[in-house]
């Protein structure tokens, strides 16, 4: 595409037209991606793009995400990779894990050039923000919430 299309763009704007949709993207997968599915299926289905599935949980749990995405139709022909938290005991998580976790999730976004994310954690979205990428932060409805509550506590925000 001419870049000359872009003038007077925003900066955004910019980012999202003068690369033809190429650019690599980041979707959380617990209370973002297991939130809409439908949603994201629609956006990643044909992304010119890398997508990888950014995710807090354990390496050791990977086979886990990967068999939940797989439930909710995510074959792993629509994504790169899943890109994982590091591991942790869930019995001695406190703020400084979530701060933590925060910084891991910003350097995996600069290891694989993701420019743009999507999470519902404020600790993420915050750093990722301010790093520069394209951030979308979900807003979760009470009912989702209530209702995953029940299966995983930890999960929800």
């Amino acid at each position: 595409m001419d870049d000359r299309l872009c003038v007077g763009r925003e900066p955004w704007a910019q980012l999202v037209i003068g690369r033809e949709n190429k650019m690599n993207i980041g979707i959380d997968f617990h209370d973002t991606l297991s939130y809409a599915p439908d949603f994201f299926m629609k956006l990643v289905t044909g992304w010119g793009g890398k997508v990888y599935i950014v995710t807090g949980t354990p390496p050791s749990k990977r086979k886990e995400v990967a068999r939940d995405l797989q439930a909710l139709g995510f074959s792993d022909d629509l994504y790169e990779d899943i890109l994982c938290g590091f591991e942790y005991d869930k019995n001695n998580l406190g703020l400084n894990h979530f701060q933590e976790m925060a910084r891991h999730k910003l350097k995996i976004l600069k290891d694989y050039n993701i420019e743009v994310l999507y999470d519902d954690n404020p600790y993420y979205v915050n750093l990722a923000k301010n790093s520069g990428a394209v951030v979308f932060q979900t807003i979760i409805a009470d009912k989702y919430l209530d209702e995953f509550a029940e299966k995983d506590p930890f999960f929800t925000c």
